[in-house]
């Protein structure tokens, strides 16, 4: 960056104090393009699907449905920023696609990173009908289309936990009883373990209130919105949650053989 003109020098010293990032030390016309996207990328500026650029404020506190959402293998197949920040924007992509193809207000939804996942809270009028498996076939053909070609080691695959409640919101974040439990289950050994074993490229696991009150209500409804056979139920043990009842939904034909926990 020798012959770097000297407005665009400063500016080059400016992002790299800010990033961390540098750019090898080659005349500019050396640099390519991948070098150049990945020095000046601006993660806080990028809008994986269309969305808006920050998370929705929400008039909290409120009782909702609530998402977290976690990559698998994050850390194993992500070494460095260059593979996290691409696994991190395809990960926000397809499920921007999903909630479309569900008819979900993925613009609507306040959403929180999470480093290797993200908290979605979505807005009081949504139905946690959707959110379920409806919303968990969608995602599941979106990552079977992007994995289809991909080896082992380059696929990517979700955890997703589904919960609802009260949440309030301070300086730092969303945060409440319900959430702290939504998160206890998207880290249960049982739910990770029984997507391990099926090899899918996604999971569901929700909370047991959230089932029970949902399948009661929809059950007699016969409009096929959801569909109760389709879930399994697991015992989970994550620290304060001892041997809990929670239901765990699969791609149609893994769920069936998995031993109850």
């Amino acid at each position: 960056m020798l012959d770097t003109a000297p407005g665009m020098m400063s500016l080059y010293t400016i992002w790299a104090a800010r990033t961390g990032r540098v750019l090898r030390d080659a005349p500019a016309n050396e640099l390519t393009p991948d070098e150049l996207i990945e020095f000046w990328a601006d993660d806080l500026l990028e809008e994986p699907f269309g969305g808006t650029r920050v998370p929705a404020e929400l008039p909290l506190p409120m009782h909702t449905t609530l998402l977290a959402v976690d990559v698998v293998g994050f850390g194993r197949r992500c070494p460095d920023t260059a593979a996290q920040r691409t696994v991190r924007r395809e990960m926000y992509e397809r499920l921007g696609r999903a909630f479309a193809a569900t008819g979900l207000p993925w613009d609507a939804c306040r959403r929180e990173d999470r480093g290797d996942g993200a908290l979605i809270v979505a807005p009081t009028g949504v139905d946690p009908v959707a959110c379920l498996d409806r919303l968990a076939r969608n995602l599941a053909v979106i990552l079977h289309h992007r994995n289809r070609f991909a080896d082992d080691g380059a696929r990517l695959r979700l955890r997703v936990a589904v919960h609802h409640g009260y949440v309030e919101r301070d300086a730092y974040g969303v945060f409440s009883p319900a959430t702290s439990h939504l998160f206890r289950l998207l880290d249960a050994g049982e739910f990770k373990d029984a997507l391990r074993t099926a090899g899918a490229d996604l999971g569901l696991i929700t909370s047991d209130t959230l089932y029970t009150q949902l399948f009661a209500r929809a059950a007699p409804r016969g409009d096929g919105a959801v569909a109760p056979a389709g879930y399994r139920m697991i015992r989970v043990n994550c620290k304060e949650i001892r041997h809990a009842k929670a239901w765990l939904w699969l791609p149609s034909g893994l769920v069936t053989g998995l031993e109850d926990r």
